[in-house]
């Protein structure tokens, strides 16, 4: 199924699932992804990985349920309660989680700080193999001050 929105083209397949709190949406992936990778959307409506220090992978929409490649139909979680073994946030329980700079899909315990990098809020941190899914505008870090992208 694909979707029209603002004047491109959604790849997104079959329904969404809303559960409770949980929001997750299956898009077609152009990216390899592990369990929990951030996912963004480009120009097509494949999602890829999310990175804060490209400007054009981001703005985040959500982590990967699964691991997926690609070319395949994958579930992006968009908000609510995620578990994953693939991070372990002992000792930043309590805090925010941000995309990460370094390596694209990864998330971070804090935020991107240098001039040209996104800062995006993903989530919050609530054990040490969960995070909850709320994602935050973003904005780029200039040298002049910080802009609302």
């Amino acid at each position: 199924m694909a979707l029209n929105r603002r004047s491109r083209t959604v790849h997104r397949t079959g329904p969404s699932e809303i559960a409770g709190d949980l929001l997750d949406i299956n898009f077609v992936t152009a990216d390899t992804f592990a369990e929990g990778d951030l996912a963004y959307t480009d120009a097509s409506g494949y999602i890829l990985r999310a990175q804060a220090n490209a400007s054009a992978s981001m703005h985040a929409i959500g982590v990967l349920v699964k691991a997926a490649a690609s070319g395949l139909q994958a579930s992006v979680r968009n908000r609510g309660l995620f578990t994953t073994s693939n991070y372990d946030f002992s000792g930043f329980i309590g805090r925010y989680a941000y995309a990460a700079t370094g390596t694209a899909g990864a998330i971070q315990t804090t935020p991107p700080a240098l001039s040209g990098q996104i800062v995006q809020v993903v989530g919050y941190m609530t054990g040490r193999r969960d995070l909850v899914i709320s994602l935050g505008h973003a904005f780029q870090r200039t040298s002049s001050g910080d802009h609302i992208g």
